[in-house]
């Protein structure tokens, strides 16, 4: 799954999250933890999304894992990303969850509750997972509301400005450096636009784009939501961020709300990619996919602008998970070890969703990249990484509230339906209501 702000398709599916899961109970029968050196052995289920590609290297990683472990044995359960969590959340409903299952940080707090998932926290101190080489403002984005354990991240995402490097060169315009402000952002694009030819923006409208936002707030050292899974920051903050976007939009400094609101999902059909655009925030891991389709025009990403506070590009980790009633817990602990730990799998599978999270492997991958396109997408991780962005704990309810809500809410303001302040009222509301209920 490559993370952006084109994640309209995604709300549907995910709206089921709270009433299917809203019926479960707390498991009354779940499988004891393994004892310390339990065989692994037997059939095991496990669950992912992604493309054709990455049931390719899942594929080759599965078989590494049975060879390691000639007893056991892995069979898959895939889908792409709107109807994969569409099936889990049945699955979630009827206690038949795979024994390793693929989540989200995104998502994950919607099944941190009623006894859904194991806390992982035991199988760590046995040493059946290790997590050792996972750093852990990473690993705690695996953490539920309780402080406890239910997800080990494989691989890190972030959103980042994506940039034609050709197209600037070709205008004049001067590259991003790594750290920048949101005052020189806006210079930026100001120079810019000056200098494009007619017909392409400087960037695309992005004010319903929340990682953008959560950027803004967290730069700005605010918190995006308190311990309740309640909104943390205020609606001055809201108010200043969309009036930011508004003013650039009617600047001419973005492509129109109509553009932005019909732009193809894929990153190779991105309008940075197909040249309308001089940039835009897509997902950071969009980079190799974009560079691909567009191999002369030297795609690059830099971090999104700083605040007050320093930089605020948080992480959205996807993990392994293993659900209260796994009846081979062992085998499921063993295979989230060697997925997370065996430097055979992290070769084959090459930060296919996200930057590996096993610092050591993220060397080896920096040292020997597979693509310049993945070489620099992993620095600029590396760089965010280094900055120790605070980790907003995502509350449940975050897709099928928060981010629909807002979306929605800037797309009123853009479209003339609603003023800022009306549409700043309403998303408080809704979201006061829905987010963090579970």
């Amino acid at each position: 799954m490559t993370l952006s702000n084109r994640n309209g398709r995604a709300f549907a599916a995910a709206a089921a999250v709270s009433a299917l899961l809203a019926g479960c109970s707390t498991p009354s029968n779940d499988s004891a933890l393994p004892a310390a050196g339990a065989p692994v052995a037997g059939s095991l289920q496990m669950s992912y999304w992604g493309s054709s590609t990455r049931v390719e290297k899942t594929d080759r990683i599965n078989a590494l894992f049975e060879r390691k472990y000639p007893k056991a044995s892995v069979q898959t359960q895939v889908g792409d990303f709107a109807t994969y969590f569409d099936k889990l959340n049945v699955q979630a409903a009827s206690s038949s969850m795979p024994c390793v299952t693929g989540l989200q940080t995104r998502q994950l707090n919607d099944y941190t509750h009623d006894g859904l998932l194991q806390p992982l926290d035991p199988l760590v101190a046995s040493g059946a997972i290790d997590v050792g080489s996972i750093p852990k403002n990473l690993l705690d984005t695996g953490r539920g509301p309780d402080g406890k354990l239910y997800m080990v991240p494989y691989g890190a995402a972030w959103n980042a400005l994506m940039v034609d490097q050709e197209m600037a060169r070709r205008a004049g315009v001067k590259p991003l450096p790594m750290r920048y402000s949101w005052t020189d952002f806006v210079s930026w694009l100001k120079d810019a636009k000056s200098k494009l030819p007619a017909g392409v923006a400087p960037t695309t409208s992005q004010g319903g784009n929340e990682p953008v936002f959560s950027a803004y707030v967290i730069g700005s050292g605010e918190k995006m939501f308190d311990d309740d899974g309640k909104i943390a920051f205020s609606k001055k903050t809201l108010t200043e961020y969309w009036k930011l976007w508004e003013h650039l939009r009617e600047a001419g400094l973005t492509n129109s709300a109509e553009d932005a609101a019909d732009e193809p999902a894929q990153p190779e059909q991105f309008y940075v990619t197909t040249g309308k655009v001089l940039s835009e925030p897509t997902a950071g891991n969009a980079l190799v996919a974009a560079s691909a389709a567009a191999p002369d025009e030297h795609l690059t990403t830099v971090p999104f602008p700083t605040g007050s506070a320093g930089l605020g590009n948080a992480f959205f980790n996807s993990g392994w998970s293993i659900p209260a009633r796994c009846g081979n817990k062992a085998t499921a602990a063993a295979y989230i070890d060697f997925f997370t730990n065996d430097d055979r799998a992290a070769a084959v599978y090459d930060s296919d969703n996200g930057a590996v999270a096993n610092r050591s492997q993220l060397k080896q991958q920096l040292d020997r990249p597979s693509s310049p396109a993945l070489q620099q997408e992993l620095q600029v991780y590396d760089f965010i990484l280094g900055e120790k962005v605070p980790q907003p704990l995502i509350p449940s309810g975050y897709n099928t509230t928060f981010e629909q809500a807002f979306t929605r809410g800037y797309e009123n303001i853009e479209f003339g339906r609603k003023s800022i302040s009306q549409a700043v009222d309403d998303f408080f509301a809704e979201a006061e209501i829905n987010l963090g209920t579970r």
